[in-house]
């Protein structure tokens, strides 16, 4: 026996298996789901948190489901470009921290041929223009964190946010030193002529090491990071009326149908 709702064919609905019923066994499976225990554990947990999405007591009433599915699209989007942001920040900051071979705070050899006398001379110094190049994208990638972390709607990237931008300020005077000012709006801006005639032993302090300013925010933005992706899971899987959030399309699943 077949039966057919909207857009749900449901086969056999009494112990039979379909592509839309296969999480559930009977009717008696989805009135539970519907309003027994889990419904309104999902209700009591969504009434209490601020999250990506609104509780249902202060929610804005939507036209239809594909309007309540699109408004969450645009959430988790924006909670992945934030996740994308502190990744970048992530590592562009363990550039920095390296250490051995891979760190960019080791002496080099350099081999230089004089133009008229074919003489060469090799010096061992530290390669500044690397060093300059490595720390102004790290300031980049703070800035593009710092702002997308701070515009986000979830509320543990907005704290995680603030954990390193309060961290930063502890480093400004360090930072001042050598060139690296923290703005009013708590981005960071450099002076590269200031930063390249500062003292190395200066720069090895604040940005190399497992104990640098850098690694400490590598350890920050990796929070936000996690933060954003937790939440971005969480919009994707139930939002706060026990509704299954679908992105890919399919606003009309059939695991919202019942609900």
């Amino acid at each position: 026996m077949s039966y057919y709702f909207g857009n749900y064919g449901l086969s056999s609905l009494f112990g039979g298996r379909s592509s839309s019923s296969m999480f559930y066994g009977s009717l008696g499976d989805y009135s539970s789901i519907r309003s027994g225990s889990y419904k309104k554990l999902l209700s009591s947990y969504y009434a209490k948190t601020k999250g990506t999405q609104s509780s249902t007591a202060n929610r804005k009433p939507y036209a239809n489901r594909y309007e309540w599915n699109k408004t969450n699209t645009y959430a988790n989007r924006a909670l992945t470009a934030v996740k994308k942001e502190a990744d970048e920040l992530t590592a562009s900051a363990r550039t920095l921290t390296n250490q051995g071979m891979k760190s960019l705070f080791v002496e080099k050899y350099t081999t230089t041929t004089d133009a008229e006398t074919g003489v060469k001379t090799t010096t061992k110094g530290y390669d500044m223009d690397a060093i300059t190049k490595a720390v102004d994208t790290f300031v980049s990638d703070y800035n593009s964190a710092v702002k997308a972390g701070k515009d986000s709607s979830n509320t543990n990237v907005v704290r995680n946010t603030e954990y390193m931008t309060k961290q930063t300020s502890i480093y400004a005077r360090s930072l001042a030193e050598v060139g690296i000012t923290v703005e009013k709006d708590q981005t960071l801006s450099i002076d590269k002529d200031k930063f390249k005639s500062a003292n190395v032993e200066s720069l090895k302090r604040i940005f190399n090491g497992a104990t640098s300013f850098a690694a400490q925010t590598a350890n920050r933005s990796s929070s936000i990071s996690q933060s954003a992706a937790r939440a971005a899971t969480t919009a994707s899987t139930y939002n706060s009326i026990g509704h299954y959030n679908n992105f890919y399309g399919n606003y009309y699943g059939s695991y919202n149908w019942y609900f």
